[in-house]
């Protein structure tokens, strides 16, 4: 073979090698055209637009402020539905909370005196207890004085009674005159006394006798001279009482006798009179201890109505306390149905203008249902990107948006990265033999502004994001 023919194969072998080799290369660094479109993402710039309808409530349209094209603030009133069923049922929900508040205080009011009026009467049972207590000791005391006069003017009487019927009799016997009986024992106690004068008369004598000798003393004189003036006094006595028995009562003895029994059956009538008022005492006194007695037991039977009264008064609060559960619930309901009533007044939740009102006055719309669309103040475009670059991406993250159309940069910021399985990655999908790779969905928002029309194209840099 020749120098030119080995030149001719080295040539093109030469060349294959450098095309494989080079290819190779772009290969393995990942340079080949799909591969450098990964860096750039560009999407498409979208309005935010919102769907706005009455939150959990339907009814009857009566007005609508704003058509199409109208621009609205955050809170303007979008639209109304008709209020009076709710109306009605606020208002009779009112009124019953009216009177449960008119009942509960009217029973608050009625627990209150009834708990001032049981302290009261209990305060007054007590001290009359205390009272009955009192009165019944002295009750006691002035039943034990009585009993004690009633035993002592027993004793007068019985004392006044003996000495009426001496009395009597003494004057029985003055005015009857001494019997044969009684002339012959005072006749015999005259001898008794005329003998015992004997005998002291000759006793004397011969003391004196002695005493005159100095054989006797002077006490012993002394003492015979007294027998002797003490014996002639009882003969006189005696004497005296027999001559009375003979010659009988005088006429003033007679009144004396009279006046002495007289007197007599006034003591014994006044000792009745004593015994019977000691009597009426005593039952007094046993009345009044009955009654201080009665009076107790009521008191005590009154401190156990203030019991009952007290435990119907708690009953009562507790009768209240439902009355205020009651109106509670009253104003969960009130408070239901007044956020129902918000709600049938429908409002911006942000600033934007009205592209569509799907409604008309006088249709009525179910609950949930939209009624109006938005667009607000914010666009947005969503990248597809690869699971390896969605790592950069994350919620609330400004990345750098490039615009084409205008040739400026502006900022987005990251609203959410979520999965979107539906797409493979061009690179991976024409290769053979190696699996797809899931792709993320970026959704990215940007301020609206008067050079940024829905349909332009957005563009963001993965390689100039940083993880």
């Amino acid at each position: 073979m020749n120098r030119n023919q080995i030149a001719s194969l080295v040539i093109p072998v030469i060349s294959i090698v450098c095309l494989l080799g080079g290819g190779f290369l772009l290969q393995a660094k990942g340079q080949d055209q799909v591969t450098l479109s990964q860096s750039a993402r560009s999407a498409t710039l979208s309005s935010d637009t919102v769907h706005v309808s009455f939150e959990q409530v339907g009814g009857k349209v009566t007005t609508i402020p704003y058509q199409e094209e109208k621009v609205v603030k955050k809170g303007d009133v979008l639209m109304t539905l008709d209020a009076t069923d709710v109306n009605l049922q606020i208002e009779q929900l009112q009124k019953q909370i009216q009177q449960f508040d008119t009942q509960i205080q009217q029973q608050e009011q009625s627990i209150k005196l009834g708990y001032a009026k049981a302290t009261t009467q209990e305060k007054q049972a007590k001290l009359a207890i205390a009272q009955a207590q009192v009165n019944q000791n002295k009750s006691a005391a002035a039943l034990e004085t009585s009993k004690a006069s009633q035993r002592q003017a027993e004793a007068a009487r019985r004392q006044a009674e003996s000495a009426q019927r001496q009395a009597a009799a003494a004057e029985k016997q003055v005015n009857d005159g001494s019997r044969q009986e009684d002339m012959q024992q005072q006749q015999i106690a005259v001898q008794s006394a005329t003998k015992s004068l004997q005998t002291a008369q000759t006793s004397y004598d011969r003391i004196r006798k002695l005493y005159d000798a100095g054989l006797s003393s002077k006490a012993e004189m002394d003492s015979a001279d007294n027998a002797l003036t003490l014996a002639k006094n009882q003969l006189s006595q005696q004497q005296e009482a027999l001559t009375k028995m003979k010659n009988g009562a005088t006429a003033e003895e007679r009144q004396q006798a009279n006046e002495r029994t007289r007197q007599a059956a006034e003591q014994a009538n006044q000792a009745t009179e004593q015994v019977g008022q000691a009597t009426v005492s005593i039952t007094q006194a046993q009345d009044e201890i009955e009654a201080a007695r009665i009076a107790a037991e009521n008191s005590a039977t009154q401190l156990d109505t203030v019991a009952q009264t007290r435990q119907q008064l708690a009953d009562q609060e507790l009768s209240v306390q439902l009355l205020k559960q009651q109106k509670a619930a009253q104003q969960v309901e009130l408070k239901t149905l007044l956020l129902k009533k918000s709600r049938l007044v429908l409002k911006a939740p942000q600033n934007g203008k009205i592209t569509a009102v799907s409604t008309k006055i006088g249709e009525n719309i179910a609950q949930g249902t939209p009624v109006i669309t938005l667009e607000t103040n914010e666009m947005y475009f969503d990248l597809y990107v690869s699971e390896d670059q969605a790592s950069k991406f994350k919620a609330n993250k400004q990345v750098t948006v490039h615009l084409p159309a205008t040739n400026q940069d502006i900022q987005g910021k990251v609203r959410y990265v979520t999965s979107a399985p539906q797409f493979a990655n061009l690179r991976m999908s024409r290769e053979k033999g190696e699996a797809d790779i899931a792709t993320f969905q970026v959704r990215i928002y940007v301020p609206k502004t008067g050079a940024l029309l829905p349909g332009m194209t957005a563009e963001v840099n993965t390689d100039e994001i940083t993880s």
